[in-house]
């Protein structure tokens, strides 16, 4: 504890004397705050917000968020299949439940497990920036934003465009995308639909996704602007051991439904917005895939079925003036699911969805009623913001979070700052309730709490960045997966303290007419300071200690560039092996990824090397990941 201590003053100290020789500029200081277009996740004055545009994603040798988020320090994305499958996303060593996860400000975290928050109804294509921000943030964003949160943003484009693209890769991997948008300056429409399919990298890995979406949005003279969002997403695939070594023969069939209005209004030194919203999720899971193998054991009845359904509504009302921006707002969030395993019994059976002669016979709800305020203001060099947020929930009674962000401005192109904030996470219905074969629940769990201290810098002139930042994190009732010595059966608990400490780092370096393009490396080191100790811990324990990314762009030909990504990764922790059924540590691995792409005005070809080095490794589990692949596609303007 006291080299902890020890390293954190050291990072204070280089923080507070970090210096840079910048030409001043008179240029007035006003609040900052990440915006594109309609969405506005958290000022990035105070914190530092990570953000990957559309040009950076076009770029990089990756075919779905998934892979794109693992570009950044400080995130860690366990992927249990690949093309964006499945994957457990976390930052700054929480679990994947941990985070919260928008979709253009919109709140579409699961609430029956994490494991489904990257279940986003749209292609990568759609994307057009990803914010990232690390740390706990409930006084803004409400509860779940533990360790961090995620906001999706979609292309909003000024031009009316139709595009196709194509693509196709190793394992029978096949993509097809159509992309259109129409705008007349006050009127915007974007859709999009996609379909992507392997046979699979190893056996029962195959898979069949379908996205659709579709974006509207209307621009006002004098009642402001409306935002319409809907969207639909089908998955199939082979969860070949992804939650039991045992029982490798595993199969998911998922669907998504979402839809969402928001609604803003800038008049005077007012703003105004608000948010409804809805989603639902069905999931079907089938421990034997169609049955097989199934008879060998008698206690196998039939799969699991889950229906979830999240309808909400937010809104805030915000005033500038003298002494700075002073904002008030209410969340409401009703969480529901009927399950043929997960809640508590019901009197009268409800007919499944999708499915012939299936009844649900368990439910489960709860309502989450949240207030905040906060308060931000910039006195010349300084910035300080400050507010708290108090939630209601029957079950789990009432509970307040608050903190503050401090920054100061010591030249024109760099700030140091400091922040505290709270936050707490509710149980999911997983952790509650999931009995298994393999698995025992908890229905008297307590919310986990934590409390985030980080100070940290970020100097931006005009061709290089450089920002830093250090981190301590207090969790208390800690919510994991536990398995004693010599039992069968995993079981959810509350454990006692988690605390995390670490560090992360981040420089770019941006050339100007020469063949290098740019250059940028990532460093996230991290430390839990609870031991497994007696027993296996199937998430919390097991953390990214370090963490290397190095990406390099270059120019190839005219119109034509290459992207080359190197990363390390480190992981902490024991999985259990298939093969010997012993505890074995997590292995370092490099990864070298490559994409070549060719661009003009109406034509875009790519091609994409994975895994150069062929490296064996596994990131959840004993489940394999798949060795050296290639893609390659070709997306074509049609006007």
């Amino acid at each position: 504890m006291k080299q902890k201590i020890t390293l954190l003053i050291i990072f204070t100290c280089l923080f507070l004397n970090t210096k840079a020789e910048i030409p001043e500029q008179e240029i007035e200081l006003n609040e900052l705050e990440v915006v594109a277009g309609r969405t506005k996740m958290y000022s990035n004055l105070g914190r530092i917000v990570s953000v990957i545009d559309k040009q950076e994603i076009e770029k990089i040798a990756v075919r779905d968020i998934n892979d794109l988020l693992d570009y950044i320090s400080g995130i860690d994305v366990r992927q249990r299949g690949m093309y964006g499958v499945q994957a457990d996303v976390s930052i700054r060593g929480g679990s994947f439940d941990q985070i919260l996860v928008l979709l253009n400000g919109v709140n579409i975290t699961d609430p029956q497990t994490g494991h489904y928050n990257l279940d986003i109804p749209l292609d990568l294509s759609d994307v057009s920036r990803i914010e990232i921000l690390q740390g706990s943030s409930a006084r803004l964003l409400g509860p779940n934003a533990f360790s961090g949160a995620i906001n999706i943003i979609t292309d909003e484009k000024s031009q009316s465009n139709v595009s196709l693209q194509t693509e196709a890769g190793s394992y029978g991997y096949l993509s097809n995308v159509l992309t259109g948008n129409y705008t007349d300056g006050k009127f915007n429409t974007l859709g999009s639909i996609s379909h992507r399919k392997s046979d699979g990298y190893i056996n029962n890995t195959d898979f069949n996704i379908v996205n659709a979406y579709i974006q509207s949005s209307v621009k006002t003279d004098k009642a402001g602007k409306f935002n319409l969002q809907l969207a639909y997403q089908q998955k199939s695939f082979g969860a070949n051991s992804f939650y039991s070594e045992k029982f490798p023969n595993q199969f998911e069939h998922t669907k998504t439904m979402f839809s969402a209005l928001d609604w803003k209004l800038h008049t005077g030194s007012w703003n105004l917005t608000s948010q409804v919203y809805w989603r639902q999720h069905h999931d079907r899971f089938e421990l034997f895939r169609n049955f097989e193998g199934a008879e060998s054991f008698p206690w196998y009845k039939d799969h699991n079925y889950h229906q979830t359904d999240v309808a909400g509504g937010k809104a805030t009302i915000s005033y500038s003036w003298k002494l700075g921006k002073s904002s008030l707002g209410a969340d409401i969030r009703n969480e529901h699911i009927y399950s043929t395993v997960l809640g508590t019994a019901i009197d009268e059976l409800k007919k499944v969805p999708f499915e012939t002669d299936k009844n649900f016979t368990k439910e489960a709800n709860r309502l989450l009623s949240t207030l905040f305020f906060d308060h931000s203001a910039v006195f010349g060099k300084w910035y300080a913001s400050g507010g708290f947020a108090i939630t209601q929930n029957k079950q789990f009674g009432t509970h307040a979070n608050g903190g503050a962000d401090l920054a100061y401005r010591p030249t024109n192109y760099s700030r140091i700052f400091v922040n505290a904030n709270s936050a707490i996470r509710l149980p999911t219905f997983t952790d509650l309730y999931y009995q298994s074969a393999t698995q025992i629940s908890n229905p008297n769990l307590k919310p986990e709490k934590s409390t985030t201290f980080e100070l940290g810098t970020k100097i931006n002139p005009m061709d290089w960045t450089v920002e830093a930042s250090a981190f301590y994190r207090l969790g208390n009732n800690i919510i994991d997966w536990i398995k004693e010595p010599d039992t069968e059966k995993w079981e959810s608990r509350n454990l006692t303290n988690v605390n995390a400490m670490g560090f992360e780092f981040s420089g770019e370096y941006r050339f100007k007419n020469t063949f290098l393009q740019s250059i940028r490396a990532n460093y996230s080191f991290l430390s839990l300071d609870k031991k497994a100790e007696g027993f296996d811990s199937k998430y919390a324990l097991d953390y990214l200690k370090h963490k290397l990314v190095l990406n390099l762009n270059h120019a190839l030909f005219s119109k034509t560039s290459m992207h080359w990504n190197l990363a390390m990764f480190d992981r902490s922790g024991t999985y259990t092996d298939f093969v010997t059924k012993n505890p074995v540590n997590y292995k370092p691995y490099w990864m070298l990824n490559t994409k070549l792409m060719y661009k003009d005005k109406r034509l875009t070809f790519f091609a994409e090397l994975n895994n150069i080095l062929n490296q064996k490794y596994v990131e959840f589990g004993g489940i394999e990941q798949p060795g050296i692949n290639f893609n390659t596609g070709i997306k074509i303007a049609l006007n």
